[in-house]
């Protein structure tokens, strides 16, 4: 092991990986290449699930070392239960169902293994800003062990759970705004489970990441500049998803600076981890950044949306690794603590089930 196993915090390389994908290719009916990345998961054994738009909704998963991919399912546009519209995220749960963030249609259907169609699960009511409507939603979580459904629901500023199919909730939100009990235009969510369903927003327009204990009636901002956006490493600009690891480290896909930005407990600047500011195709470049996700290893996947790819930025060094190139990384998966080591194949790992969006209006 070279002198970075000496570290005292985990380092990334600088230069990715592409588990699937293209800059220059568009998918087509190609497995192998991805149009209009919607949204990532990470499976059990590090396999990635993949959800692309092109003539057609279609679900792929990636096992580790290939990148020819299995459809598990195609869906065509319309409003039909077997139909999507203008997906914006998806959620997997333990047994395998597929929560679709369905935001054309103001819904979210489950999918349940080998299904050709959905299971409506919430919304479906139309466009509006009543407590039984979504409108235009960005985000959304599926607890373990309840099944609820927490969803961003952008234009209306607020997160809202979704207990059945006729019940619903306001979880946090007071209006459009830029005051602490307000969002300005939210696009993404992470519900830490371990820590009393605390929740933390990526708060778009306002630049900042919120935290929300459960229940309370306004939030702290925990990472960014209310209203101010820049590129230092004290700001964002336009941050779009996020999650969070078991140490309440932050890892905050900064869309406007083409970065993922780690912020740690208590922080009051971030750390640049992947991405370099500017949008490219190099490597070490991300060119609108949509959704991060951990692998057991603590490697970074990246879906890297403007470049059509899925990168990989894997851990060089960690506090944790010994000179058998054994580490443990805590990661908080499905908002749940598991403790995962790089041997990856000597562990089943849950499946990710964190913010899957498309893009906010520029």
């Amino acid at each position: 092991m070279s002198a970075l196993s000496n570290c005292s915090t985990t380092v990334w390389a600088s230069n990715a990986t592409t588990i699937v994908g293209s800059p220059t290719g568009f998918a087509g009916f190609n497995s192998t290449l991805l149009n209009g990345l919607i949204g990532i998961a990470v499976g059990t054994n590090d396999s990635i699930y993949v959800m692309d738009h092109g003539t057609y909704f279609r679900m792929q998963l990636f096992y580790p070392g290939s990148q020819l991919g299995i459809t598990i399912f195609n869906a065509t546009f319309g409003s039909d239960l077997n139909q999507l519209s203008s997906v914006n995220a998806f959620n997997l749960d333990m047994s395998g169902n597929i929560y679709i963030l369905d935001t054309g249609n103001n819904r979210v259907t489950k999918w349940v293994p080998g299904a050709s169609t959905g299971i409506l699960v919430a919304g479906g009511n139309g466009q509006g800003s009543s407590i039984r409507k979504l409108s235009n939603p960005y985000d959304l979580f599926v607890e373990p062990n309840t099944s609820y459904i927490w969803i961003v629901d952008y234009n209306n500023c607020r997160v809202v759970k979704w207990i059945n199919t006729s019940t619903a909730m306001l979880v946090a939100g007071a209006g459009c705004g830029t005051q602490a009990s307000q969002f300005y235009y939210p696009t993404g969510l992470f519900v830490d489970t371990s820590d009393s369903n605390t929740l933390y927003v990526a708060d778009y327009w306002n630049h900042r990441i919120q935290k929300w204990l459960y229940g309370a009636s306004s939030g702290i901002t925990v990472a960014g500049q209310s209203g101010v956006y820049g590129s230092a490493l004290n700001q964002l600009n336009k941050p779009y998803t996020l999650t969070v690891d078991t140490s309440g480290s932050l890892y905050i896909v900064d869309y406007g600076n083409n970065r993922i930005v780690l912020w740690l407990l208590g922080a009051t600047s971030g750390i640049v981890i992947a991405g370099d500011n500017t949008n490219g195709v190099l490597p070490s470049q991300l060119n609108g950044p949509w959704n991060i996700r951990l692998d057991s290893t603590g490697a970074l996947i990246v879906n890297d949306y403007g470049n059509n790819r899925i990168q990989r930025f894997s851990v060089l060094c960690s506090p944790n690794m010994t000179s058998s190139s054994s580490s443990t990384t805590s990661v908080l998966t499905n908002s749940t603590p598991i403790a995962a080591t790089s041997q990856n194949t000597t562990i089943a790992v849950p499946l990710t089930t964190k913010s899957l969006t498309t893009s906010a209006s520029e």
